[in-house]
């Protein structure tokens, strides 16, 4: 199987050429193979690349899929493999109408791929959504994790009841074809690449209104909306924006003694689409001290 993987990811590599149209993780992404791992009825999609070394594990954000991470691929796989999903209600991931779309169900899907593709652990990043749900996955399988990255997500929660319950009421409102696109719309800037820009708003506006309304309110479900500990070490890196307030940058400083939080300055919300050099850095550099 692994020889297999190897092959594939060889192959890949040398048909970039003839790809040129599309950008190089974008290539590798899309041609290899898809499979898929199963919770209850629910098929969840996966894709697995290379072979060997530490196995990174990145989980996309609401409204995403496992496309988003194309810029962090081809150089995650100079330090090993590569194991990629689309959570359920996300991407080719089967999208059910009658589930709630909670962190527990995320976090279920993720163990079911992690088996499925063998993988016994895994360094796990996150962007925005995929930060709770890695969360709540750590919460269940602390064994299963080598260490944590958040990227512009909920690390910790601070009280924000109201203005969660207004927007909650608003997308579930005949309010939500206004509201969604436009809060959508504030998640990039100027700093994100044009075709970046119109990943990020073509997907999460045409994101299936029900998931949206679930996925969105579950992320603050008070079942696990929990600031408990992490053990391994953390690396989160955030765009420098008002949203993470200096008191929220001390509380993730303090997580644990073994985090690390980068602020990364004229990033959007996307910041691994607007600089993935950067991040891309960090991240090899985070696998590399483990």
């Amino acid at each position: 199987m692994n020889c297999m993987r190897s092959l594939v990811s060889i192959l890949l590599l040398l048909s970039l050429p003839v790809l040129a149209a599309q950008r190089p993780g974008e290539a590798l992404i899309a041609a290899a193979p898809s499979q898929f791992a199963k919770i209850d009825d629910i098929s969840v999609h996966y894709k697995f690349l290379g072979e060997g070394g530490p196995v990174t594990l990145l989980v996309h954000g609401g409204g995403c899929d496992l496309t988003f991470w194309e810029l962090q691929v081809p150089a995650l796989l100079e330090s090993g493999s590569v194991l990629l999903l689309d959570l359920p209600g996300h991407g080719k991931s089967d999208t059910p109408e009658d589930v709630r779309y909670s962190m527990k169900l995320h976090a279920r899907a993720i163990d079911a791929v992690m088996k499925k593709a063998g993988v016994s652990s895994a360094v796990v990043v996150g962007h925005s959504l995929g930060v709770p749900a890695l969360r709540q996955f750590y919460r269940s399988q602390p064994g299963k994790v080598d260490g944590f990255v958040a990227i512009d997500g909920i690390l910790l929660y601070e009280d924000m009841g109201f203005m969660i319950s207004l927007l909650d009421w608003l997308l579930d409102s005949w309010l939500y074809d206004t509201i969604w696109p436009a809060f959508v719309a504030g998640f990039v800037t100027d700093a994100t690449p044009e075709w970046g820009r119109d990943k990020v708003v073509n997907s999460m506006t045409n994101a299936p209104p029900f998931v949206v309304k679930s996925f969105y309110p579950e992320m603050f479900h008070p079942e696990t909306a929990i600031n408990d500990s992490i053990s391994v070490p953390v690396l989160a890196i955030y765009a420098d924006a008002p949203t993470w307030t200096e008191e929220i940058q001390a509380d993730i400083r303090a997580f644990n003694d073994r985090t690390r939080l980068v602020m990364m300055p004229d990033v959007s919300h996307f910041l691994m689409l607007d600089n993935p050099t950067e991040t891309n850095r960090l991240l090899l550099e985070f696998i590399s001290e483990l």
